[in-house]
């Protein structure tokens, strides 16, 4: 683990980004172990939250913004707004509230049109990073074994996606590690969908690491399966 730490410290020095940052990830392809991009969590302002997000060789490539609308001072929302945008290609997903209800729009490139829904305030349980905090406020039914259904608002495929997450055993991690996967709900979609495997703290429930598909496109703009390991600053 000491040397995993390091590689990633030296690997996060080597992203471009120098300022302050409340945590950040780094996201490494699972079969070549390349490095493929760094992101960065800034400090909350005005309960908004930006992620900046770096090639290997230091560019600046996306950012997203959370919005919360909680009003809690600590723990934040699992149903954030958010915005994000890769300037490659174009691409922007957005989930926001509008006139009490949810919009979700997305453009996968400045060449192609947007694609727009709008769903109820309860139809939508998660957004975006917004997961992380519906596992904290979950917490003791999934370490206890249940399992969660939950509606993921998804921008890309304009609807909101029906999610599950349990527990599993826990394979090569630390002692203490809750392990988590997450797939879709359907029995039949599940043949065709993607697992996301999440790696917790039990002490602390940081996320150490998940791997699964991203929400950041390649450089070809195509979709990509990566393992992104989180650090946490002080």
């Amino acid at each position: 683990m000491l040397e995993l730490l390091a590689a990633l410290a030296v690997a996060a020095a080597g992203c471009g980004y120098q300022g302050p940052s409340t945590a950040w990830g780094l996201a490494f392809d699972p079969h070549s172990q390349s490095l493929e991009y760094c992101e960065y969590y800034l400090p909350s302002a005005q309960n908004r939250i930006r992620v900046l997000y770096f090639t290997a060789d230091g560019q600046r490539f996306a950012e997203k913004t959370l919005l919360d609308h909680s009003g809690k001072s600590r723990g934040g929302t699992a149903v954030p707004e958010v915005v994000q945008r890769d300037f490659r290609h174009g691409e922007i997903r957005e989930v926001r509230r509008e006139r009490g209800q949810w919009l979700m729009r997305y453009r996968k490139s400045t060449h192609t049109d947007w694609k727009t829904a709008r769903y109820g305030l309860a139809g939508i349980d998660v957004v975006d990073a917004g997961f992380d905090v519906y596992v904290r406020e979950h917490w003791s039914e999934l370490v206890r074994g249940d399992t969660l259904a939950f509606n993921f608002a998804s921008p890309l495929h304009g609807r909101a996606i029906r999610l599950r997450a349990r527990k599993l055993t826990c394979k090569n991690a630390r002692p203490e590690a809750v392990c988590i996967r997450v797939d879709v709900a359907q029995p039949l979609l599940r043949l065709f969908a993607g697992n996301l495997d999440l790696v917790y703290d039990g002490a602390s429930r940081n996320l150490l690491w998940f791997e699964g598909v991203v929400n950041i496109l390649d450089s070809e703009a195509r979709t990509q399966r990566l393992r992104i390991y989180y650090q946490y600053g002080s």
